[in-house]
């Protein structure tokens, strides 16, 4: 078994790192991977407050070991300016591609840890076979290799949310210190990787009344003599007392990822021009809240960061079904979901989920597997944030464990049908996502037509990040094209792969110096899956989108940049600017 676990976790290594070769920056890595590098040598957090810095600390930590240029002098730096700066960082200072390749090596080693987590929690619950299926349903999980080899805090988070809530179930089991600690440090972590770690609180509240309200006595080990705690009130008493020091872990391992520093940053002139904008939040209890902890309970970038990131859950342009939206839709991710998960994968989860209601096992076992990503996809369902079907990756650790339990059945019945099934559903899953190698970030299951088709149900992360820019110019040096007029969505540099273009108005923070306004008869034209559907671009631009929706392109690179030789002479309005008010881009607020 160790040695299938092995090859199965070197296999994921292998495919997220082979993928990762032949990418350009996603839209956020250019605010994660600069920032992160100046946190650890300056201790300076000015360039992506928005986000809290464990994540990014992480990712850069092997630039220490590189010679690495930072201008101090520079405007951008001065100025706060994160785009502009990080897209300086890496692509005149220094080799762009040569600093991701060593800063998504450590969320390469997260995404195995996290693989690993999910088959020993699987196999704790429901034995060997069912730990098996579950790392195979994870390291073969096509969100789970697109973002466990990139530098954002999506896939951080998730295995930290899935830590904290497998060490939670392990406390309840026998309530220690050792237990308390690791589970507050696994809160910690999720707290300072990103906000979304704020449904763990409700979840492991929950989960703390489910054990409460359980007949099993709980027991506690804290001194020479283990005792046992009876009774909902009692047993409700000793886990709030667990959470209340878990929560104090939490705000330790917090102030730890900001180095025990609360502002912004340590240049006084540079953290009251961050201030200026200030405005105070909307909702009174926000206004309290915040005047009770910067500084005081939280790190005041931490607080900082989640203020601005609250007023941006406001509203936010969104694609869904060829429908578009500046607050989002209720069924949003629940649609993504059923577009984006591999069906082998569904159905897996289905079967279990009419195993756990016919054949529930004796315990606290489907408590822990099924509540945390119920709660956690209602929790994100009630947001207007609406660009990306990553933001719901968190379920999908609980969905692998859940789904595994098939095989703990299948193995032990008598006959050979239900592992003929099950070893069937595994290698269609493995064939559906391995297909689209190494195109893995614009999945999409055969329910929705498969990658080709996904741009039409959805944008954003879930097609187009920005990161086919190496594939654009292998194509271009293919087909004998020197120069191309360009939409792009992101914030890689073309000019660093080598592609010569005419740029059209688009969103790549900071924009381009100069722009061309007309497209004519005969060009080479492409554009970026998010651009065509004609998101985050001013109404001026929406014209020619549609012209070039209304045609075949003649190629398509990694399902998300759409060729085309242009058959009309169209211009663009001198309205349509080169960087519109693009919200989904996570980009603070001037």
């Amino acid at each position: 078994m160790g040695a299938a676990v092995a090859l199965l976790l070197a296999g994921y290594a292998v495919l997220a790192v082979v993928s990762e070769r032949g990418k350009s920056a996603v839209f956020d890595e250019i605010i994660h991977l600069p920032p992160g590098y100046a946190a650890l040598k300056l201790g300076d957090h000015r360039m992506n407050p928005l986000h809290p810095p464990l994540a990014r600390i992480i990712a850069a930590a092997p630039l220490l070991a590189m010679d690495v240029h930072l201008d101090h002098s520079d405007l951008a730096w001065r100025t706060a300016r994160p785009w502009e700066w990080g897209k300086r960082f890496l692509y005149r200072w220094n080799d762009g591609d040569r600093l991701l390749f060593w800063g998504r090596l450590p969320i390469v080693a997260m995404a195995m840890t996290l693989g690993l987590a999910v088959f020993l929690w699987a196999r704790h619950l429901w034995g060997e076979p069912a730990g098996l299926l579950a790392l195979v349903l994870c390291v073969l999980n096509p969100d789970v290799i697109a973002h466990g080899h990139i530098v954002t805090n999506d896939l951080q988070v998730v295995l930290f949310i899935f830590l904290s809530v497998v060490l939670f179930e392990r406390l309840v089991d026998c309530v220690t210190v050792p237990r308390v600690v690791a589970v507050g440090a696994a809160v910690g972590a999720a707290f300072a990787t990103k906000f979304s770690a704020l449904a763990l609180p409700p979840i492991l509240a929950a989960l703390a009344l489910v054990v409460a309200a359980r007949p099993e006595p709980l027991e506690i080990a804290l001194g020479a003599r283990p005792r046992e705690v009876r009774g909902f009130g009692r047993k409700l008493a000793v886990l709030t007392l667990a959470l209340v020091a878990i929560g104090v872990l939490a705000l330790a391992v917090v102030w730890s990822a900001y180095g025990f520093q609360s502002a912004l940053t340590p240049d006084p002139r540079v953290d009251a021009y961050m201030h200026r904008h200030d405005a105070p939040p909307a909702s009174p209890v926000l206004r309290v809240g915040a005047a009770l902890t910067r500084g005081r309970l939280l790190p005041e970038a931490w607080v900082w960061g989640f203020l601005n990131c609250f007023k941006s859950f406001a509203s936010r342009p969104s694609f869904l079904l060829g429908h578009y939206s500046e607050t989002g839709w209720w069924y949003y991710f629940p649609v993504a979901i059923a577009l984006k998960a591999p069906l082998p994968l569904l159905l897996l989860v289905a079967a279990a989920a009419v195993l756990a209601w016919r054949r529930p096992v004796h315990g606290l076992a489907q408590w822990f597997v099924w509540l945390p990503p119920l709660l956690f996809l209602a929790l994100t369902m009630t947001q207007n944030i609406n660009i990306g079907h990553r933001h719901v990756l968190g379920i999908y650790p609980f969905l692998f464990v859940a789904a595994s339990r098939v095989a703990s059945l299948a193995w032990t019945a008598r006959r050979p049908w239900p592992r003929v099934a099950v070893l069937s559903l595994v290698l269609l899953h493995a064939v559906s996502v391995l297909r689209v190698h190494p195109d893995y970030l614009a999945y999409f299951n055969e329910a929705a037509g498969g990658p080709s088709q996904g741009w039409r149900w959805l944008a954003d992360s879930n097609v187009d990040w920005g990161q086919d820019l190496p594939g654009l110019k292998r194509y271009m040096d293919r087909s004998g094209i020197r120069r191309v007029t360009l939409c792009y969505f992101g914030t890689a540099d073309p000019g660093y792969y080598g592609i010569e273009s005419d740029r059209l108005p688009s969103y790549q923070p900071p924009p381009p110096s100069s722009l061309t306004r007309m497209v004519r008869r005969g060009d080479v034209v492409a554009i970026s899956a998010t651009h065509l559907q004609g998101l985050y671009l001013d109404p001026e631009m929406q014209p020619l989108m549609a012209e070039f929706r209304a045609r075949t392109p003649m190629a398509t690179i990694g399902h998300s940049i759409f060729v085309y030789r242009a058959d009309f002479d169209m211009s663009v309005p001198e309205q349509a600017r080169a960087a519109p008010r693009a919200l989904g881009s996570e980009e603070p607020p001037p």
